[in-house]
């Protein structure tokens, strides 16, 4: 006799996916923020936020990607914005 692997609940990685989506929404944010405030500042731990969201579940790794490209988007643009108005960049 073989033994049957047990049958997970349908709701096993709901948990998972809902911690990976919260993650990178806050990560999108991040993004959002560095735009207007200080670049440096916001960039970093957002990457890493959304590299956390992608590692918990691989559910929304889409997502994960897009929100590394808007984050790596709004901080060319937003360091770009604050040499120009000589804000400071962290």
């Amino acid at each position: 006799m073989t033994a049957q692997p047990e049958a997970q609940p349908a709701n096993a990685g709901s948990g998972r996916d809902a911690l990976s989506i919260v993650l990178i929404v806050i990560a999108l944010v991040g993004s959002v923020l560095e735009l207007f405030f200080r670049p440096f500042l916001f960039a970093l731990p957002a990457l890493v936020i959304t590299m956390v969201g992608v590692t918990v579940s691989n559910k929304y790794y889409r997502l994960g990607t897009i929100a590394a490209i808007a984050i790596t988007v709004c901080f060319v643009i937003g360091a770009s914005i604050a040499v120009w108005y000589s804000r400071p960049l962290y």
